[in-house]
């Protein structure tokens, strides 16, 4: 796709389906920071020490030298400590939340209309903003916008605790009008925002940082042309100007749609579901349901990443969407089996279509719907598709725990020899340049004389196993300057930015832990240990 891009794949739409599920807002959710973070004291002080004198305690090294005290005192812990056991994934811009009035359009039932049953009476409705897993978020009351997630920011523009290569952090707007708000748009994630979706739910696989610029530009045009569908269907059944109000990824639900496709008329499984929920200007809301489904055969026909940008009107044709509304009521029923195949064929009513041989003299509807079989072409993806849902369904049955330890049989089975002498290489490298804070974590007599040397060994090992997250750290304090009063962001980047760097320093020794068991001669004619 484009220079240097390769086509899209079934994997590369499997990928797309285990990230965020669509337009993705920041996460407002309050989790605001309390700890007061001081700057760097001296080349050899601790950088992120807290207000009370005391330090965080972080992952660290556990295979080569000794574990400080934890300090169980409840000062001690930390807004980065705290925010390791949340799940974050997104930011929100302040926003207008003033409620939407006006009566809901009421239409009469009949059987010769494709109008169809309408919704009843007035409704009056203050509009909710969500973030991206359906959560209203919390507002201020003073202002009616959502409340900022320092943590949240934070993270979302530094580099995993997994990555190698560093990412863009800007995004894009996109054209779908963001419900609750007067005038705005859902924002798309930025390629370090959806390589982080990715690595917090363990979906990375073989995913390359290489891979985000056309992972993303996929994911954004899906979410355009979706909304696309939306909107003729909208057309037909709605009152004109709907909004995106909320939406939720369901990759391991098989719609009942998709159900009697695949397992009445061999039609290939969807690589993804969506459920999107709209409101109307009423305050109406409708839930759209989205099946998403790939055919292998039309990848020789995708366009480039360049053509995939917003605005450019680029379509990946093997990329295949089902939207419809969801049967929640008799009026989305009847929009279904009447309304929309009327406005397909111009037809105003069953009667004049009846009359006019199945053509209607009124404007057609352009939206085009999936057919119920499969085409010929859509037929050679049926293995591979049922290959991508059982994927699917085992990874729904995995937990994913952040910081969880990885089983060490399974780890050492993937520890080449090569791999460990490098790993002793780095090691010996450690233990040279570190000799300074090595004796400060054997001779420590307390807590937080324990937790600062520990601190300094791990960021002093991070330049070595970590290049990226020790550069995000060291970019981090360089950002804030010494003996500045920092605010709620300054804190939550250096906590999350030190967190990512622990983190990663934790990986590479347990690993090193490892390898050193499985390859002890290497370890002691290299490190000597």
């Amino acid at each position: 796709m484009g220079s240097g891009q390769s086509k899209p794949t079934l994997s590369t739409a499997a990928t797309i389906s285990a990230a965020p599920a669509s337009p993705i807002q920041a996460d407002a959710t309050t989790n605001t920071s309390d700890v007061a973070v001081k700057a760097p004291e001296s080349s050899g002080g601790c950088p992120v020490k807290l207000a009370d004198g005391s330090y965080p305690s972080m992952s660290g090294f556990t295979s080569f030298f000794r574990h400080p005290p934890i300090d169980k005192k409840p000062e001690a812990t930390t807004s980065a400590t705290a925010a390791a056991t949340k799940d974050t994934t997104s930011e929100s811009p302040k926003q207008s939340s003033r409620p939407v009035q006006g009566p809901s359009r009421s239409k009469a039932l009949s059987l010769f209309s494709r109008s169809g049953p309408g919704p009843g009476g007035d409704t009056t409705t203050k509009p909710q903003q969500y973030d991206v897993y359906s959560r209203p978020l919390k507002m201020d009351p003073t202002n009616n916008m959502p409340l900022a997630n320092p943590d949240n920011l934070a993270r979302n523009a530094l580099p995993s605790k997994e990555q190698t290569v560093s990412l863009p952090t800007e995004r894009v707007s996109s054209t779908i009008p963001k419900g609750g708000t007067d005038g705005e748009t859902w924002t798309y994630p930025s390629p370090q925002m959806f390589w982080n979706s990715l690595a917090r739910k363990g979906k990375l696989g073989d995913t390359k940082e290489e891979d985000m610029e056309t992972v993303v530009a996929i994911h954004n045009n899906m979410n355009e042309g979706t909304w696309t569908k939306v909107l003729e269907w909208e057309e037909v059944i709605g009152e004109g100007a709907p909004k995106l109000s909320r939406f939720m990824g369901r990759p391991h639900d098989l719609s009942p749609k998709a159900f009697i496709k695949h397992h009445l008329l061999s039609h290939p499984l969807p690589f993804d579901r969506h459920d999107w929920t709209v409101v109307r200007p009423s305050g109406q809301e409708v839930r759209y349901v989205i099946d998403y489904y790939h055919d292998t055969a039309l990848e020789k026909d995708d366009t480039s990443v360049e053509d995939l940008q917003i605005g450019r009107g680029g379509k990946v044709n093997s990329l295949l969407v089902d939207v419809r509304p969801a049967v929640d009521g008799p009026s989305e029923l009847w929009a279904r089996m009447v309304s929309m195949p009327l406005a397909i064929r111009g037809c105003a009513s069953i009667v004049d279509c009846i009359l006019g041989g199945g053509e209607g003299k009124e404007k057609k509807s352009e939206f085009e719907p999936l057919p119920m079989m499969p085409s010929d072409t859509l037929k050679q993806s049926m293995e591979e598709s049922k290959r991508i849902w059982e994927s699917i369904q085992k990874s729904a049955k995995e937990i994913v725990e952040e910081g969880k330890v990885c089983d060490s049989n399974e780890m050492e089975a993937t520890i080449t020899e090569a791999d460990a002498k490098k790993m002793a290489e780095s090691y010996a490298t450690i233990l040279k340049n570190c000799q300074d804070v090595k004796t400060q974590l054997k001779n420590c007599g307390s807590d937080a004389e324990c937790n600062k040397a520990f601190m300094g060994m791990t960021i002093c090992a991070g330049k070595v196993l970590c290049p990226l997250q020790h550069k995000s750290f060291a970019e981090t304090l360089e950002g804030v300057g010494g003996g500045k009063e920092l605010d709620e962001m300054a804190t939550a980047k250096i906590n999350i930015a030190f967190q990512n760097l622990g983190e990663c320093v934790a990986g590479c020794d347990q690993k090193a832990g490892a390898a050193k068991k499985q390859y002890p001669h290497l370890f002691e004619k290299i490190v000597g240990k």
